[in-house]
This record gives structure tokens, C-alpha cells and sequence, in this order.
């Protein structure tokens, strides 16, 4: 982080965890029986758009815990979808490395938003999204409102990340409580479009380098997934990492847990004591 923090500077309430409603429990059941008896996919999403329609009829509101975190799982979608890849922190290295090195006007402002993304590991909206009047830039905290999970949350950033962040913010135009952290050039709000762009030609370039395998998904959200797969890894408390993730229900953290990359790591760490 020194390195990239060098180049950057030299150029101008705790939620209580809840059961998994019933339905959920009955959904699953009736997936696997209606599958078994060889009923369509799309019979399967027919019969569930129906059960949710019954479910706002009646008005009843245990239905949106399982949706939610149904969609975060792509449950009942009728093929596989696969899941982003999780980003290592060389991997981020190597593409801050990238859009550093550009020639973009930018490049200082974009690089410290993917940093402070990886620190917090807040969705892109959340970090679009944050305030000067929500935010701590002595201490390096940061309140995230209108979240997804509809619940408000902190989060907060390394010191050399924060570090950079002074830097970068002493050149926006509007600095009141309401304004954006991060803004363009007018002092407007910056599209998530931009940032998911730079990300995207950053791991592009790295794959036409090799240095990325051209089947591996890395996308902005890759930041997220590895970071809380980074932090589970460092023995950081699942419930904790869960909490700060923002996740409604244990079970969407328990994904990360049980990872694609946490896998591999553990078959290799077997493979030494044999």
C-alpha cells in the first residue's frame, strides 16, 4: 500500500441474528420434491411467483427476508449462474498498478475509491453515495445510509488510505455536509457506470498480460467478496465480518465462508502435512 500511496501523494444498532423464516425451510423442501417428480425450472419460478403474490395479498412481510437474500444466491433462477471470482490482495495491487499508470485525468481519484472500497468493503453505491456529514476524515470512520439492507452501518478505512483520501478531497469544489466524498470535476456525483468501466479495461489489460486467467469474473463486486473471504481468513468472527458487511441473514455470509478460493487454500494446506 506504501507504494501506491507514495504515487498518489507526489502527483498534483447490532442486529440480533434471527432463525430463517419457515418458508424458507418449506421453499427448499418443495425445490427439491418438485425437481425429483422432474417438474420444469420455470414451473418451479411459476409456482414461487405465485406463493409471493399470496404472500402480499395476505400482507405478510416474512417473505422479503427469503426473497432478498434468494436474489443475493441466485435461488430458483433455472441455470447456473456463476458467481464472481473473489480478488486476492495482490491481485488489487496489480490493478491499482494499472490505473495509476494511465493516462486518465482521473486515475487518483478512481484508484482511492477501489482502495477504500477494499478497506471497507462497502457496495458501490454506499461509497458513491457517502457525505462529508458522514464522514470521520481524522479518524477514518464512515456512517453508510440508505443501504441496501435498510439499515444503517460503519465502516472504516486503513491510515494510509485515509491518507490519500485527504489528499484527493482538498480539490473538490463543494465540501458541505451534503455533498459527495466522492465527486467530478463540477463537484457532481460520480455514476457507478465510470467506476465499474476503469475496473473492467484495469482487469482487462491484466488479462491480455496473463497475468489474469481469461475465465476468471472479476468485476467491482469482486472487491467485497474478497475482501470478507481476506478477513474470515485473518480470523476475524463470522458474525463480525457479517455485521460489517451489512448482511441481513448469517446464511449470505456463510457463502463467503465457504468459498471457492477458502476451498482451494484448505485442499493446499492438506496437501502440505500428507
Amino acid at each position: 500500500m506504501n507504494d501506491f500511496k507514495n504515487k498518489l501523494l507526489l502527483k498534483p444498532k447490532k442486529e440480533t441474528q434471527k432463525e430463517p423464516p419457515e418458508v424458507k425451510k418449506w421453499l427448499n423442501k418443495f425445490r427439491e420434491e418438485r425437481e425429483f417428480d422432474g417438474i420444469k425450472s420455470s414451473t418451479i419460478g411459476n409456482d414461487i411467483t405465485r406463493l409471493k403474490v399470496f404472500y402480499q395479498l395476505m400482507r405478510l412481510d416474512n417473505f422479503k427476508d427469503f426473497k432478498d437474500e434468494s436474489q443475493e444466491r441466485k435461488r430458483f433462477s433455472g441455470f447456473e449462474i456463476k458467481h464472481y471470482d473473489a480478488i486476492s490482495s495482490d491481485l488489487l495491487n496489480d490493478i491499482m498498478n494499472v490505473i495509476i499508470e494511465s493516462k486518465s485525468r482521473t486515475k487518483i481519484r478512481d484508484a482511492t475509491i477501489i482502495r477504500f472500497l477494499w478497506d471497507s468493503e462497502c457496495r458501490i453505491s454506499e461509497a458513491l453515495n457517502l457525505t462529508y456529514g458522514d464522514s470521520d476524515l481524522e479518524e477514518g470512520t464512515f456512517v453508510l445510509r440508505n443501504t441496501k439492507g435498510k439499515a444503517e452501518r460503519t465502516v472504516v478505512c486503513s491510515t494510509d488510505t485515509l491518507e490519500v483520501l485527504n489528499y484527493y478531497v482538498q480539490y473538490n469544489i463543494k465540501k458541505g455536509s451534503k455533498d459527495r466524498v466522492f465527486q467530478n470535476s463540477n463537484g457532481e456525483p460520480i455514476g457507478r457506470g465510470w467506476i465499474g468501466e476503469i475496473f473492467r479495461k484495469a482487469v482487462d489489460k491484466l488479462k491480455k498480460d496473463g497475468k489474469i486467467p481469461a475465465n476468471r469474473k472479476i468485476v467491482v463486486h469482486s472487491l467485497r467478496h474478497g475482501r470478507a473471504v481476506d478477513l474470515l481468513e485473518k480470523g476475524q468472527p463470522i458474525d463480525i465480518v457479517k455485521e460489517y458487511l451489512g448482511h441481513k441473514s448469517l446464511d449470505t455470509t456463510l457463502f463467503y465462508s465457504h468459498s471457492k478460493e477458502r476451498k482451494e487454500k484448505m485442499i493446499k494446506n492438506i496437501q502440505k502435512i500428507l
